[in-house]
């Protein structure tokens, strides 16, 4: 099975990639925290307090930046109990409708996502902890997240259309 590419699907496989190597970056930034605190709760019995909402921060970097990756590479769960058993012609139909559902619910995180982060921008909301985080800044996550997975849907769905049975 050969499938035909355009030149902007490898922008978007780009720039799913550059979003999983920002989470990279957070899981490493995450891993250097976490030692910091361990070692500083071990040598002087105290811990630091901003280490848990900072390391609750990274934690959503790393999910929602690698998410888009993760279905470029097909990595994510899922269950083809059903969908093995299906037709060529069937299972790319199949293939088609599980891409455009899941264009739609990313879409959705956008729209919800860009709700969110205006609405807590609007008011001002910051965090209770130490580091008094607007808000809005890991809030921003979500609709990052929904562009990168919609573009990568789209991709997926593309590739679907495109693909030709040998």
């Amino acid at each position: 099975m050969r499938t035909h590419r355009f030149a902007f699907q490898y922008a978007i496989d780009a720039l799913c990639k550059a979003g999983a190597w920002l989470a990279a970056i957070c899981l490493f930034v995450l891993a250097l925290v976490v030692f910091y605190e361990v070692f500083i709760r071990y040598t002087t019995g105290h811990s630091s307090s901003w280490i848990k909402e900072f390391s609750v921060y990274l934690m959503m970097a790393v999910g929602f930046l690698a998410a888009a990756y993760a279905l470029q590479l097909n990595s994510h769960f899922a269950i083809t109990f059903f969908v093995d058993r299906l037709s060529p012609t069937n299972r790319r139909r199949m293939q088609i409708s599980t891409h455009l559902v899941g264009f739609c619910y990313a879409l959705i995180f956008v729209v919800k996502g860009v709700d969110m982060v205006s609405f807590v921008y609007a008011i001002g909301d910051t965090s209770t902890g130490l580091l008094q985080t607007p808000l809005w800044l890991p809030a921003s996550l979500v609709p990052i997240s929904g562009v990168l997975l919609c573009l990568q849907f789209l991709n997926l769905c593309i590739d679907s259309f495109t693909q030709e049975h040998m």
